[in-house]
């Protein structure tokens, strides 16, 4: 059996290089900014495809500046009033007690957004993708580690 000591690369530059940190630090910010540009652009879908208050806001809006006051004090101000007041109460709804989300939102990452992405910031800084997964990961560990 061989030892141990006589395995590896023995020729200048051999072996694994070591990870700049800086890098990692920044690959692992790009990533986590594209992820919530992600999350904030499927939310924004998910309020415009799941409610109706720019229908609300659209309606109220059309009404002249001279007519308002008249509106305010009608039953179409006090229905209008009352419905954009259920909807933002669905949008703020609380987390359930046993730990459920609201029921009206539930934002999941798209199918193949994570390869995406690492696929953009690799492109961005001229590494491979499994660098990218690989400095992210110490990122997320640098991060952890800060709490």
């Amino acid at each position: 059996m061989n030892d141990k000591k006589t395995h590896g690369g023995k020729r200048k530059g051999a072996g694994r290089k070591p990870v700049d940190s800086d890098l990692a630090m920044k690959v692992g910010q790009a990533c986590i900014k594209l992820e919530q540009q992600e999350y904030s652009n499927q939310k924004q879908a998910l309020l415009v495809e799941q409610t109706n208050l720019q229908e609300f806001y659209d309606y109220i809006n059309a009404i002249p500046l001279d007519e308002r006051k008249d509106f305010i004090g009608s039953n179409d101000y006090k229905e209008h009033t009352r419905s954009v007041s259920d909807e933002v109460a669905a949008l703020g709804q609380p987390a359930g007690t046993h730990g459920t989300p609201s029921r009206l939102l539930r934002i999941n990452k798209s199918h193949g957004s994570s390869i995406r992405i690492r696929r953009e910031v690799a492109e961005a800084f001229g590494i491979s993708e499994v660098q990218v997964k690989n400095h992210l990961q110490k990122y997320r560990a640098f991060l952890k580690n800060l709490k």
